[in-house]
């Protein structure tokens, strides 16, 4: 791609951010419909009611257009909601990172500390942190 070409689509993007108040990707990435999903959902976060201008305070970015079903291709109006980026991070998170991953390990982890087991001990036996250790075993000294 030519040095003048690259220059141009720079001057478009800024351009366009600079009149929207959006990038230009995110304008694509909802095929369009950014500015009537903001409009029709009263420019407000669907789930917590944060407003566009206090998400643009608080985060220095503008308030996000998330795709309910997670299928970025589709660019449908009731696929489209608008969320900030707290609520959206919350819908979008995997489960397996929310999942309490010493559940199945705390009781024997319990047991060794009250055998005297140090946290140094449990944290390597089970393949845990020592903080990790710690929490699930403090409750039981």
């Amino acid at each position: 791609m030519s040095l003048a070409k690259l220059e141009w689509q720079r001057r478009q993007r800024r351009t366009f951010r600079e009149r929207f108040g959006y990038s230009l990707s995110a304008h694509y990435g909802t095929g369009g419909l950014r500015e009537t999903v903001l409009i029709r959902d009263g420019r407000r976060c669907v789930q917590c009611g944060m407003t566009a201008e206090d998400h643009l305070a608080e985060w220095s970015r503008p308030i996000t257009i998330d795709h309910r079903d997670k299928d970025r291709s589709r660019n449908a109006l009731d696929n489209l909601q608008t969320l900030c980026l707290r609520c959206h991070g919350r819908k979008d998170i995997s489960p397996i990172l929310t999942m309490r991953k010493t559940a199945a390990i705390e009781i024997p982890m319990q047991h060794a500390r009250r055998r005297g087991a140090t946290y140094q001990t449990i944290s390597e036996r089970f393949g845990v942190s020592i903080a990790t250790a710690w929490k699930w075993t403090r409750s039981t000294t």
